[in-house]
């Protein structure tokens, strides 16, 4: 039997190890990766019959005796095969996109032994066991909120969250309310921490920021933030723009966790997210000015031109830093967030900045091209900044990075 560990990377989930169960327990041992070899189907019941999406080989860069949970270990009855992964590597992902949504999809892995261990004689794994993803144990998915809304009927929002260990009734700690992009829509609560790499949002580096402990909560979207069933004839019979039949859903799921949870400090509610996400995250905050202390919409979908001047006069009272880069073809920065920005500058908004970056790219210097330089993302994958915290802005003679900031906000 194998079993799989899903990491949530910059780009989304990959399959970063395999775990092999042993009859006995073993000492550590030099061990060579080319002892096996590893092949992979990856399955998404979504396209029809056959589903398959594609196959191949991958590569194993890592052999050890471990735990069961894939760490290493001096004695154990368990080897773990460490892959070779990488944001152009679709083979090692879990996750498979079919008509803009993402899912955890079935990879069927067939692990071959070239060689036998010492004492120890293996014979060809292909039955799966389980799926750990440590990055998301932390986090809560059971979350499910029915709202009946006076236009729309009844809508059910799903949601996950972290609940920082220190949470108490009268704790006083921050909420980050992250909303996700067009492919993390649906009833898995996991989607929009894993899709990219939201969940990030609970990871020590980030909540160091927060004095450690900030609560987080990802809703998520039926459908996706921007749906919305109703014409408006003012638009020449155009779906109205910078609308959601989820806004009123999603404001009562915020109060209501805020009942649920009064260790969370009143005035330092954050919300941010990403495309449709960045959207939403403008309609909330024009909709509901006097709940958030701050903001964050990442390559926001909202257009500009159907935001009006007393919508922006009544939230330009809010810190917000907009985030898009330049190479965006979804969403094309002077067309949407980057207008907005400049207006409410004009409006005098004393707390308002913009990150712009040319293209978006790896900086972790873990991902190159073939000719050594950065690997590049999409342009649209300015969420990728946002979640390492590789954005600042000079405020006050000091260059100050986005999470800094936001942790710094307090709702006057």
């Amino acid at each position: 039997m194998y079993h799989q560990v899903h990491t949530i990377m910059d780009w989304g989930p990959a399959v970063t190890k395999l775990i092999l169960d042993l009859d006995k327990k073993i000492h550590a041992r030099p061990m060579d990766v080319n002892g096996f070899s590893v092949s992979v189907k990856r399955l998404d019941p979504r396209i029809g019959k056959i589903s398959l999406v594609d196959e191949g080989n991958r590569k194993i860069k890592g052999l050890f005796v471990s735990d069961a949970q894939g760490n290493k270990a001096d004695r154990g009855a368990h080897i773990t095969l460490e892959m070779e992964y990488g944001p152009a590597d679709a083979l090692s992902s879990p996750m498979n996109s079919y008509k803009a949504r993402n899912a955890w999809i079935t990879c069927q892995y067939q692990i071959t032994p070239k060689k036998n261990l010492g004492d120890i004689s293996l014979l060809t794994v292909d039955k799966p066991g389980k799926i750990y993803r440590p990055q998301l144990e932390k986090f809560n998915f059971n979350g499910k909120i029915k709202y009946m809304d006076r236009e729309y009927g009844e809508i059910t929002l799903t949601y996950a969250d972290y609940i920082p260990p220190g949470a108490h009734e009268g704790s006083n700690l921050p909420l980050i309310i992250w909303l996700h992009g067009l492919g993390e829509g649906g009833t898995d609560a996991s989607l929009p921490l894993s899709g990219n790499k939201a969940c990030h949002f609970a990871s020590p580096e980030v909540q160091a920021y927060f004095g450690g402990e900030a609560y987080v909560l990802a809703p998520q979207s039926p459908t996706f933030w921007m749906d919305i069933v109703h014409m408006d004839p003012r638009d020449g019979g155009n779906e109205t723009l910078n609308a959601s039949k989820y806004t009123r859903a999603l404001k009562n799921l915020i109060d209501h966790y805020l009942a649920e949870h009064p260790g969370i400090n009143r005035s330092r509610i954050y919300i941010g997210g990403c495309s449709n996400g960045g959207f939403m995250t403008q309609v909330l905050i024009m909709d509901y000015p006097d709940l958030f202390a701050a903001a964050f919409p990442v390559c926001s979908a909202a257009m500009d031109s159907k935001i009006t001047d007393k919508q922006l006069r009544d939230i330009r009272h809010i810190p917000l830093w907009f985030v898009n880069a330049a190479s965006d073809p979804v969403v094309p920065a002077p067309k949407n967030s980057l207008a907005t920005f400049d207006r409410l500058v004009k409006l005098g908004a004393p707390q308002v900045y913009y990150s712009y970056p040319r293209d978006i790219h790896d900086k972790s210097g873990l991902y190159t091209k073939k000719d050594g330089s950065p690997y590049g993302y999409p342009g649209h994958h300015s969420w990728i900044y946002v979640y390492n915290n590789w954005l600042t802005q000079p405020i006050e003679g000091k260059e100050v990075t986005l999470m800094e900031w936001l942790s710094r906000q307090r709702k006057k």
